[in-house]
């Protein structure tokens, strides 16, 4: 069975708590639909986990660096945030990934909680990092409400994001005619 998209029903009879039109997924595996929602966009959850998991590869990001702090200063495990996946699975290995998101909803629930309380702790360094972000504790406190509702129902939580989009490119614009050709070698 293929996987739902955008503003379609979640797949299997899985629900997600998400909006249509967001990039940014949130399931449950409860055989009832979650009542919970986000009281705004979502999608700031998904670009914080993000730059926290460029981390393991360099990444500098100012919200990197927030990972890094939360990790050291404040020891938030930061694991569960960062167990997402692609929902665009073009083949086997994809689906499997995806499948392998699934996650008990208690962790997850307790590093959101952690975070969005370290957000707002006055440590001034983090606050400068995060300058221009507060709208995630919100969403973190959120999330964690949905995963304790997910909890209560013995069921799991998946995070997921579909980048895929419909807009148009624009072509790579002609070089004007006298330019120079790009320098080889």
């Amino acid at each position: 069975m293929p996987l739902a998209g955008p503003g379609e029903p979640a797949c299997r009879g899985r629900r997600s708590v998400v909006p249509p039109q967001s990039r940014f997924f949130v399931e449950v595996d409860a055989p009832e639909a979650c009542p919970l929602s986000f009281g705004g966009d979502p999608e700031i959850v998904l670009f914080f986990a993000s730059w926290a998991f460029s981390v393991r590869f360099g990444g500098m990001h100012e919200l990197a660096q927030a990972a890094m702090r939360l990790q050291r200063r404040h020891r938030i495990d930061l694991a569960p945030l960062l167990q997402y996946a692609d929902r665009d699975a073009a083949d086997a290995a994809g689906r499997a990934e995806l499948e392998r998101a699934w996650q008990d909803p208690e962790p997850l629930a307790a590093c959101c909680r952690a975070i969005a309380a370290a957000w707002e702790s006055g440590d001034e360094e983090l606050d400068a990092l995060t300058a221009g972000y507060e709208g995630l504790p919100p969403r973190m406190r959120e999330l964690a409400s949905i995963c304790d509702w997910a909890a209560t129902r013995a069921a799991r939580v998946r995070l997921s994001f579909d980048l895929r989009t419909d807009e148009r490119r624009a072509e790579r614009p002609a070089d004007p005619p006298g330019a120079l050709p790009p320098r080889r070698g």
